[in-house]
């Protein structure tokens, strides 16, 4: 079984960090793609697509470190900010 295209949720954790090395590793090998995601999740008392500046500034800062992060295993991923109510729903909904 190859895996060509991985998603890989991030949340700035030494783990998920962890799991952006892993996957570019294996992507790599299998000339494959890495989709790396932040999900900020929006408060129902907001808009969906209300400005969350601290928050997208967070989630950007740790998309830059993820993109270090493969960049050190000698490869190219692509990020993506995301807002969404719930975070797992986020990334189910990304991975399809």
């Amino acid at each position: 079984m190859t895996s060509n295209n991985i998603l890989v949720p991030v949340d700035g954790s030494d783990a998920s960090m962890e799991a952006v090395s892993l996957a570019c590793t294996t992507a790599k090998r299998n000339r494959g793609k890495v989709y790396v995601v932040y999900v900020i999740e929006v408060p129902r008392s907001l808009p969906l697509d209300a400005d969350l500046g601290p928050e997208a500034t967070k989630g950007e800062e740790i998309l830059s470190r993820a993109e270090q992060r493969a960049a050190e295993v000698d490869f190219q991923v692509e990020g993506e900010l995301l807002q969404a109510r719930d975070v797992s729903h986020a990334i189910v909904d990304e991975a399809i």
